[in-house]
């Protein structure tokens, strides 16, 4: 049976958008896109005077010209998921093409897909694992030593993140951290004459802890105009720079003051 467009519904539709927004910036999705997939969302049962405002912390949907339902979700956390942003996007086109669909179904459809894992831990930490190794070899750690150690130091770096990260949710702290560890395990190696210098490892290892995507999202909300939400991204992500710098910087200053070299 085809869904009226009622202003009875109206409240459950203007709460299904506000849930598929949160999501998706939770899961690191730019706000162009957030704010787009509302409207399209909400304009789809025929509520076309709504407004939305999303940045990587607080998102609002209103109504500006009948009743005035406003909505507000604030974000407490934020994380990277390309491929939950893939399926919450492929579920907004196919709610908007399709009227039949009822907001109970929708939000069922949605929590399933929140409650989805795109990959198990053990594929992500094998892969984060790999890939630095081989970016270490990139940088004249092209030796089994230095590949061995890079893989394991950062699956255990990535490790502490995690854990750090849902005990405090404060990604700088965290990433303050992971450095220092990451770091740490070089000088001890480098010591232990396992490695001929911490420097490949070190590289290699806080790859996985670099906010790229982050900081290119940013950009790319600064190109379309969001400028709040694009210097609150880049900003994010200089921070959380600074915070792997400091990391790393402060173990091999501590390191080279007591007589080792890079």
């Amino acid at each position: 049976m085809r869904v009226e467009f009622s202003p009875a519904n109206k409240k459950d539709v203007l709460g299904l958008a506000l849930f598929l927004g949160e999501l998706m910036l939770i899961n690191g999705a730019e706000t162009y896109r957030v704010e787009d997939t509302v409207l399209r969302v909400c304009n789809s049962r025929g509520f076309n005077h709504v407004n939305v405002f999303a940045s990587p912390t607080v998102i609002i949907i209103s109504d500006y010209k009948f009743d005035g339902y406003s909505f507000l979700k604030s974000i407490k956390s934020r994380s990277i998921d390309l491929h939950k942003i893939s399926l919450l996007n492929d579920f907004s086109r196919k709610f908007v093409s399709n009227t039949e669909i009822t907001v109970e179904e929708a939000k069922k459809e949605i929590k399933k897909i929140n409650r989805s894992d795109s990959y198990s831990e053990l594929i992500q930490y094998i892969s984060t694992g790999i890939g630095s190794a081989f970016f270490a070899g990139l940088v004249e750690g092209n030796n089994i030593p230095t590949f061995v150690s890079t893989f394991i130091t950062s699956i255990l770096a990535v490790k502490i993140y995690n854990k750090i990260i849902s005990l405090s949710s404060i990604p700088a702290f965290a990433s303050l951290i992971a450095s220092s560890v990451i770091a740490f395990i070089g000088v001890i190696l480098t010591q232990l004459n396992i490695i001929s210098a911490p420097t490949m490892l070190v590289v290699g290892a806080i790859m996985p802890l670099l906010p790229g995507v982050s900081f290119i999202k940013g950009i790319r909300d600064l190109i379309s105009g969001d400028l709040m939400s694009g210097v609150a991204r880049a900003f994010d992500a200089g921070v959380t720079a600074v915070s792997i710098a400091c990391g790393v910087g402060i173990v091999l200053d501590i390191w080279l003051r007591l007589g080792g070299v890079l």
